[in-house]
């Protein structure tokens, strides 16, 4: 498979609340992307029930795809195949997602880290286009990151940057399917739901509704206090050029963005260092999954087409 060969990639965002299908064509992201809810996932055959929802979409959209690139909101191991963790649909723990999706589908898959496409997303044609050594930190139904550095993934052991999971505060919190007081159960919105029950206000008004009601306002801050300090750490151990920021959470009306600008300059080491601070906001939405979705069909189809003596050359250069 070459890059000219593939003209239709199915590109498909897994996160806790929904599954969203779309279509880049002729490397053109498309229009008319669909939901699903995530709980379809959630039995005793995720698998199978992935690629009946992935058969359905296409159905629908007329088209069949060449391959498949599909975010998986968690670790993935180093065969780019087997699912380690995906905390908000545990369902699909275990499961070598690509090939056996692959195999009921009929045509190749790829998985990679939701954070990973946003982020390539965002560099191909959003917020930070052009920009090299970018970190990005999404705040969603959980908590992603990813830091890529000439356009390239920074993999680490495997699976870096699954922020989410870092040891965070030692007040004891917990989520189900997450290890007590780790990030996600301090800032993630999952987290800001939590916050919300508690002073009965619907968690998509709950910025707004801070500004008249005094203790929402005070858990509010720390939430936003918290948001900073993870970020802060995350800018300490990269030194990224570029930071974007991201995700539902970001995206509810009213959300203090400068109040977090402002706290982020203070808790990371731009002072110290003399680097300026270069934060910026993802603008692309579901569209950065798209740009992502064809750098990760055109990095596939790239090492398939590599000579077999330079992929030699490359596996042997690995330690």
């Amino acid at each position: 498979m070459t890059r000219a060969s593939i003209r239709s990639i199915l590109v498909v965002d897994v996160g806790g609340t929904s599954v969203k299908c779309g279509m880049v064509v002729d490397r053109v992201p498309q229009a008319g992307e669909r939901l699903f809810p995530s709980s379809l996932l959630r039995n005793a055959d995720p698998v199978g029930s992935f690629a009946k929802l992935v058969k359905e979409f296409c159905a629908e959209a007329g088209l069949t795809p060449d391959l498949m690139v599909s975010t998986v909101p968690g670790f993935i191991d180093t065969d780019g195949d087997r699912v380690l963790f995906a905390g908000n649909v545990p369902e699909l723990n275990g499961h070598h997602l690509a090939s056996e999706l692959g195999a009921l589908l009929g045509f190749p898959v790829i998985i990679e880290r939701d954070s990973v496409l946003v982020l390539a997303g965002e560099v191909i044609a959003g917020a930070a286009k052009g920009a090299d050594s970018v970190l990005g930190l999404f705040f969603g139904t959980g908590v992603g990151g990813a830091f890529l550095q000439g356009g390239e993934a920074f993999r680490g052991g495997g699976w870096a940057l699954e922020i989410g999971h870092m040891p965070f505060g030692n007040e004891g919190r917990t989520l189900e399917g997450l290890r007590t007081d780790c990030l996600e159960t301090y800032v993630s919105g999952r987290a800001l739901e939590v916050i919300a029950a508690r002073h009965g206000v619907p968690v998509t008004e709950i910025f707004v509704q801070s500004r008249r009601i005094p203790e929402l306002r005070a858990d509010v801050d720390r939430f936003v206090r918290d948001q900073a300090l993870a970020i802060g750490t995350a800018v300490a151990l990269f030194s990224p050029a570029t930071i974007v920021l991201g995700g539902g959470v970001c995206a509810i009306d009213a959300f203090p963005r400068r109040q977090l600008e402002e706290l982020v300059a203070l808790r990371a080491p731009f002072a110290e260092t003399g680097r300026p601070m270069d934060l910026r906001w993802a603008g692309l939405g579901w569209r950065a999954v798209l740009y992502g979705g064809l750098k990760a069909a055109d990095d596939y189809a790239a090492a398939r087409s590599m000579p077999a003596s330079k992929a030699k050359q490359e596996r042997e250069s690995l330690p």
